[in-house]
């Protein structure tokens, strides 16, 4: 076991230390609950933007021009997508190509979260 394992399991007994199995069991369902949101939420953060992946797949000389503040993304592609997160009321990239804030996160939570209460009516 590595040590955010370990970590994680100590998180996890000290959270319930002194609770009643019920106390446990809410716990335990809002864990999940908080799993599946996150879940949701990293899959439509990629789906919607996906730009803000791009530099994982930067090259050496790609990696070193964002650290110096240039974008290494075409002009015209990164004028779209900062068009696209405009309408989607999320701050443009920086000039080196890397968000600025965690706006497109929050949009993805809530989103998520919209989808786990509408799946719960049905």
């Amino acid at each position: 076991m590595n040590r955010f394992k370990k970590e994680e399991a100590r998180a996890h007994q000290k959270a319930r230390e002194g609770l009643t199995d019920a106390e446990i069991k809410l716990v335990d369902e809002q864990d999940a609950l908080n799993k599946k949101v996150s879940g949701i939420a990293r899959t439509i953060h990629i789906e919607w933007f996906p730009e803000e992946y791009d530099h994982q797949m930067d090259s050496i000389a790609d990696a070193a021009d964002r650290r110096s503040g240039i974008n290494p993304m075409n002009a015209e592609y990164t004028k779209e997508v900062n068009e696209r997160r405009k309408k989607l009321g999320v701050q443009p990239l920086g000039s080196n190509g890397i968000p600025t804030s965690n706006e497109s996160w929050d949009i993805a939570y809530s989103e998520a979260r919209k989808q786990i209460k509408q799946s719960l009516k049905s």
